[in-house]
């Protein structure tokens, strides 16, 4: 079954602990101390659990929605403040969008009762208990080398483009569901549409959303966006690896880096509703969900792509359980997991290994924009993956299609640990200046 409560990867030194949306208040706003990320109720690691089937939109019927609720709470040791289960369900409507619905509930009746109730209209296909989800990034200052004609070619890639090299994606909208993005940064002003936030409290017991997500408490969102999209040619800071794309913000994680699965499985819904091509998530559990898998699978039938990163749990540490336990979203077939590589094109020692990589992409040592304007360094496959959602939406921005672009990405990587496809890079290093020449 989908459940776990301990958080992967939160980044070091993200600040704040409160959790507040961007744009417009939010009606109404968090207490100071939600978002503080939820914890379980015993600190053992948790036990390595199977990759999950692909989800299934075959609703779920009343009996077996009640017997599927019983046994999630059965299983869970998650609790809202007030001592209750929180209770997720996913019902499909027919526009294809998800109503996600957290239910806080006393006891596994109660439990069975909501979801049989939610099953009548024939509509359910996904019962869970919430879990806390992570940024995935780590913190360690150096010079940037990324994009460079060792690496991800990127200037090569915008060569396809000419004569507008410096607008290379455009027409691309690259949805960062994450903190927020601190939409005035000189790197990003005007390119950051209006977004959404999608949050609970630190327990999961009560739910905030509404028109935000272009501020950024923590500063993770706002560089995820710079490796993807940052201006080029501007005498400013960076370039991002698609300048001509747009940043849709949707914040899911507070400050310090947490949230649940529910929230971004909301904000995954949102963006496609809202005209994402390439979708990215530099987040991550050690949990499945299949409320989230739902929502993605939702995305790719949209013809979106979705990039998420691979995890950082390749040497094991705080919230992996064991070294290479796998990372979701990233651990889904389909997304894109993008592992991560150093100055030297090895994988970096903390990025997880496993079947589910597809591609690598510099993680370590990575400059992009922060939350103060200014701009930082820092090593995770949270740095990677927007470097994969930024080349895909070039090779979007070439009229391919996300099966063509996905494809594309795959079959003109660059072999890094010997021949083929291995658990350490996929197929290896992002290549999108042979991405970008053709759809086929």
């Amino acid at each position: 079954m989908r459940r776990a409560f301990i958080l992967v990867g939160v980044a070091g030194s993200l600040g704040l602990t409160a959790c507040v949306g961007g744009g417009t208040p939010p009606p109404p706003p968090p207490t100071p101390s939600a978002c503080a990320g939820a914890a379980a109720a015993t600190t053992e690691a948790p036990s390595p659990e199977p990759p999950p089937p692909p989800a299934s939109d075959a609703p779920i019927p009343p009996g077996a929605a009640g017997a599927e609720a019983r046994q999630e709470v059965a299983e869970s040791e998650q609790r809202t403040a007030d001592g209750r289960i929180p209770l997720v369900t996913a019902e499909q409507s027919a526009g294809g969008q998800l109503e996600i619905t957290t239910t806080p509930v006393a006891d596994a009746d109660q439990a069975a009762a909501v979801a049989d109730e939610r099953a009548a209209d024939g509509d359910l296909v996904a019962v869970e208990v919430d879990a806390p989800v992570s940024a995935v990034s780590h913190n360690d200052p150096t010079a940037q080398y990324a994009l460079d004609s060792t690496h991800l070619r990127i200037e090569d890639a915008w060569t396809a483009f000419a004569p507008g090299q410096f607008t290379a994606g455009s027409g691309q909208v690259i949805a960062v569901i994450d903190t927020g993005v601190y939409a005035s940064h000189p790197d990003l002003s005007g390119k950051v549409l209006s977004g959404a936030f999608f949050l609970h409290s630190d327990d999961g017991g009560t739910a905030f959303s509404g028109p935000g997500g272009t501020s950024d408490p923590s500063g993770h969102g706002t560089y995820v966006a710079g490796i993807a999209a940052a201006t080029a040619n501007n005498g400013v800071g960076i370039a991002g690896a698609a300048p001509g794309a747009q940043i849709l913000p949707v914040q899911v994680l507070c400050a310090n880096g947490s949230g649940f699965t529910s929230d971004v499985a909301s904000g995954v819904d949102w963006a496609v509703s809202q005209g994402a091509t390439v979708i990215n998530l530099s987040l991550g559990s050690p949990n499945s969900s299949s409320v989230l898998q739902q929502a993605i699978q939702n995305a790719v039938q949209s013809g979106v792509t979705v990039v998420a990163a691979g995890g950082n749990c390749g040497q094991g540490g705080s919230g992996c359980g064991f070294a290479n336990s796998p990372s979701y979203p990233g651990a889904f077939p389909e997304v894109l997991a993008v592992a991560a590589t150093d100055s030297s094109n090895l994988r970096a020692a903390f990025s997880t290994s496993g079947a589910y990589v597809d591609l690598a992409a510099p993680g370590v040592a990575i400059v992009s924009t922060w939350n103060d304007g200014g701009y930082r360094t820092i090593n995770g496959t949270s740095m990677a993956s927007p470097h994969v959602a930024g080349s895909a939406a070039l090779v979007r921005g070439k009229g391919c299609n996300r099966a063509q672009t996905e494809a594309r990405l795959r079959t003109t990587a660059q072999d890094l640990a010997g021949a083929g496809v291995d658990n350490d890079t996929g197929h290896g290093l992002v290549r999108p200046d042979q991405a970008v020449l053709t759809c086929v």
